[in-house]
């Protein structure tokens, strides 16, 4: 059985670009375009990793979402991989080694994200 990806981003070409990336490595990937959305997803389907934007609708959309995944029992063993472009927008520098009790996730890529690296990210964290 293809495991499954929820990529959470509000850029739609961003989304599609990695839909043919992810789904051309076998994975089936389901979208959203916003929080709530990406909640009712997780709520109804059993997601295998998490694609996560961090500036949304608000600035801290993605780290507020990432927080509600680890807190929550049904979630916290789901992997996220934080993809973003805030350490060129802002004048912060996250990394997952200074900023893992802030940032719970399981990996933080700076946006371009090579299409290989990606796949063997993902790969990595499921082990596969």
């Amino acid at each position: 059985m293809k495991k499954k990806i929820l990529d959470i981003d509000d850029d739609i070409d961003v989304l599609e670009v990695r839909k043919i990336i992810l789904e051309h490595s076998n994975y089936d990937v389901v979208q959203a375009t916003n929080i709530k959305v990406a909640e009712e997803i997780l709520e109804n389907e059993k997601i295998d990793l998490i694609i996560l934007d961090v500036m949304m609708e608000k600035d801290s959309d993605g780290f507020n979402f990432a927080q509600f995944v680890k807190m929550n029992e049904k979630y916290k063993h789901i992997p996220i991989i934080l993809a973003t472009a805030v350490n060129q927008m802002t004048k912060f520098k996250f990394n997952i080694e200074e900023d893992g009790g802030f940032l719970p996730v399981e990996k933080f890529m700076e946006k371009p994200i090579d299409p290989d690296d990606l796949i063997a990210t993902i790969s990595g964290l499921l082990k596969e």
